[in-house]
């Protein structure tokens, strides 16, 4: 049998930082770089006329979109049906709701029917019929505590054991997929989770390492399996490039935050011909982020000059642009701040100018602005006050768990 399929990941409709209202359109400009980004990929699926979509989980920001964002997401994936191409998607973490038996972000696509499209919010093995003939796909969702915590022998275990717990029923399920699976017929693990190898992007690592159930790659890269379609982690990368299955994470289809910056973003196009699997990484026309580090040293006369040279090194355009420079204090009233800002006019979206400074006060109100989340805050902090590096991860951690308290309470007062 020969076969294409559409990997796809992480596509954080909603995702909302680093942009502004496009008037001509009311729409937010990130929606627009994230549908543009989604377009493209679902424009390549159908023109390289792929026989399946596997969607490894995270279609939006948050579990509660809203219909601009709702709308955004189902007018894309109506197109694959709309082509004949069935469609398998998962649940992942940003999916799925905070309170037990709450419906997730896209259970509506299996309440309304839509043909083609197959919503998996549980552990499941599938036959899926393509116009090739059957495939198998082994589905895990994103695993969550809730689901533990109904049942009474799991109640008292602390987090630590929880996610042990999750681990252990994962692996297990898994290797009961492998071992039950029809070997004339092409098989593909799909799975939204972390996967212990891979290295992840960004704030994700403060946002992962020690909360996250990390699931062992030679667990996930059975013989059994044909492909390993993961999602989760935003940095494409294979986990296993010298055996079968390959174990791949596409990564995320646009940026989302600075940490991301020296990523390419894209999707998977995989090709199977018999038993033998390969793939193709494939680019979106992802919008560029672009850090500008500049240090001026005590003999500079003109360190405005300096720093506006470096500037017009890097095309901006198009681009969402962060200028940092360290200038001793004695220069200091030298920046022209007005004459950066213009230097910079070519940039899509100046983020911020960002002084380091001896000061600490002036760091913060230079650096934070009401535009970043927590964690950008912290890494903005710890950048301009690198003596203080050594209480950063822990410090990160704790934003993770109170941002992530202050939404289920956000979620259980909006609805429970």
């Amino acid at each position: 049998m020969s076969l294409k399929i559409l990997h796809i990941a992480d596509i954080h409709m909603g995702m909302e930082n680093y942009g502004r209202l496009d008037p001509a359109t009311g729409l937010h400009t990130r929606l627009q770089d994230f549908s543009k980004c989604l377009s493209f990929a679902v424009d390549t699926g159908i023109e390289e006329k792929a026989d399946l979509v596997l969607f490894a989980g995270d279609a939006y920001r948050t579990c509660d979109p809203t219909p601009t964002h709702q709308r955004a997401f189902a007018a894309q994936f109506r197109r694959f049906s709309d082509a004949g191409i069935p469609v398998v998607m998962i649940i992942g973490n940003h999916d799925n709701p905070v309170a037990y038996g709450k419906a997730s972000s896209i259970d509506i696509f299996g309440t309304l029917g839509v043909t083609d499209i197959a919503i998996i919010s549980k552990p499941e093995k599938l036959v899926i019929q393509t116009k090739q003939g059957a495939v198998q796909v082994a589905c895990l969702p994103w695993p969550t505590k809730s689901t533990l915590l109904t049942k009474d022998e799991y109640k008292d275990l602390s987090e630590t054991e929880i996610r042990q717990k999750i681990e252990e029923i994962c692996t297990t399920i898994i290797q009961s997929w492998a071992d039950d699976l029809d070997p004339s017929l092409p098989s593909f693990l799909l799975a939204h989770i972390t996967a212990a190898d891979a290295r992840l992007s960004g704030t994700e690592r403060s946002a992962v390492i020690g909360h996250d159930p990390t699931i062992l790659t030679s667990v996930l890269a059975n013989p059994a399996f044909d492909y390993c379609a993961l999602g989760h982690v935003h940095r494409f990368q294979d986990l296993n490039p010298r055996g079968k299955p390959r174990v791949v994470y596409p990564g995320s289809i646009e940026r989302v935050d600075f940490g991301e910056e020296q990523e390419e973003k894209g999707f998977c196009l995989v090709e199977l011909d018999g038993k033998e699997v390969q793939y193709r990484f494939i680019p979106t026309p992802a919008r560029p982020f672009i850090t500008i580090d500049v240090t001026i040293s005590p003999e500079d006369e003109q360190p405005t000059h300096t720093i506006l040279r470096e500037i017009e090194r890097r095309d901006l355009a198009g681009a969402i642009v962060r200028v940092i420079y360290t200038v001793p204090e004695e220069l200091q009233h030298k920046i022209d701040l007005r004459a950066l800002r213009a230097g910079l006019d070519q940039a899509f979206l100046v983020a911020s100018i960002v002084r380091k400074t001896e000061t600490p006060q002036r760091i913060r109100r230079a650096a934070v602005s009401e535009e970043l989340s927590c964690l950008d805050a912290l890494d903005r902090y710890f950048e301009n006050n690198p003596d203080l590096e050594s209480y950063a991860a822990d410090m990160k951690r704790c934003a993770q768990l109170l941002q992530r308290e202050l939404e289920e309470e956000h979620q259980a007062s909006s609805g429970g």
